[in-house]
């Protein structure tokens, strides 16, 4: 397997009116080692697969060529193995805007899911324009698939009206996102935003990645500490707490994210729920919520004893499984 990191660029014509700015995201682009070089340069391949990672998580080591946790990692194996012989599929995975390697033009205190969802549209785009094989008379047009995990199958699903993916996957998603702060966010975490407008937000950090940019950090998640930024990288933990602005929990209360419009309109791709039916984290109902509410065509696939990330490996086996007969409807 070939791993390649890669910039996405997120237009300023795309962004929010109160974001104008243009943003760059750090993606990892992988293709079968039997991948041609032209192919590589150039485009060409038949399908493509495009992970959004969770939150708080990411995909992408920002240091080094490689994935930052097990679910891009498994995913892209998964993904370019089953195109043997036939080298024709890329995967591609990336930072949301705000995450290390993702910080150089939007602070992680500035996150919000909208613009999560801006980031999937243009790494949708950008991957119809640099890897798929355009529509020709000799072959037809490359497809591309997408899979969310937790707060990435939120963004997902709102991708599913977008009209840039050709099949959607959900892993441990829901329907009520208002509902659903309360299993991103602690009782003391949202008092912090009511209270002073931001929360001190837990995030892990991989072996040598580097602090997120322009960040107020914590120790405790109680009170900020500039201990890490003079100390030196030496010192780094693979837990601390960074500052994220009350908004990114208004815009998911606000009612302006609409889960249940995105996935129930007209014309839409397949989309494929997969949900454990062990899941702490977002419990199993909130999978049956969303699939009930969505248009067809789609499918539910329960996992008995399945947690939140698939961390059994048969049950991670088994959702690949079904993500493989999943885009199979589309070819």
């Amino acid at each position: 397997m070939r791993l390649r990191h890669v910039f996405v660029a997120v237009p300023a014509t795309d962004a929010v009116a109160t974001d104008p700015a243009s943003r760059e995201l750090l993606a990892i682009v992988a293709t079968p080692d039997a991948a041609d070089d032209e192919a590589e340069a150039s485009g060409g391949f038949d399908e493509v697969l495009v992970y959004l990672h969770g939150f708080p998580d990411m995909a992408v080591h920002p240091a080094k060529a490689t994935f930052a946790s097990r679910m891009p990692s498994k995913l892209a194996e998964f993904w370019l193995q089953r195109s043997q012989p036939h080298p024709r599929a890329a995967f591609i995975a990336f930072n949301f805007g705000g995450v290390p390697g993702s910080d150089s033009h939007l602070r992680f205190a500035d996150k919000a899911i909208s613009k999560e969802l801006e980031d999937a549209v243009a790494v949708c785009k950008y991957a119809r324009r640099h890897l798929l094989q355009s529509d020709s008379v000799d072959a037809p047009p490359g497809k591309l698939h997408v899979v969310g995990l937790s707060t990435g199958a939120i963004v997902a699903s709102l991708l599913r009206d977008q009209q840039v993916a050709d099949s959607i996957t959900v892993i441990a998603g829901l329907l009520d996102l208002a509902g659903g702060v309360q299993f991103d966010f602690s009782p003391l975490q949202l008092e912090q935003c009511a209270a002073s407008g931001m929360c001190w937000k837990e995030f892990y950090l991989p072996q040598d990645c580097p602090l997120p940019k322009n960040a107020e950090l914590s120790l405790d998640g109680v009170h900020p500490t500039t201990e890490l930024t003079d100390s030196g990288s030496d010192r780094i933990p693979g837990k601390l707490y960074v500052r994220l602005n009350q908004r990114y929990v208004h815009e998911c209360q606000d009612g302006s994210l609409d889960i249940r419009r995105a996935v129930s309109g007209t014309s839409l791709p397949p989309l494929l729920v997969v949900h454990g039916d062990a899941d702490k984290n977002v419990p199993f109902h909130n999978g049956e919520e969303l699939f009930a509410a969505a248009a067809e065509p789609k499918t539910f696939l329960a996992i008995p004893r399945a947690n939140h990330l698939l961390s059994n490996s048969k049950h991670l086996k088994r959702a690949m499984r079904a993500i493989e007969e999943h885009v199979a409807v589309v070819q």
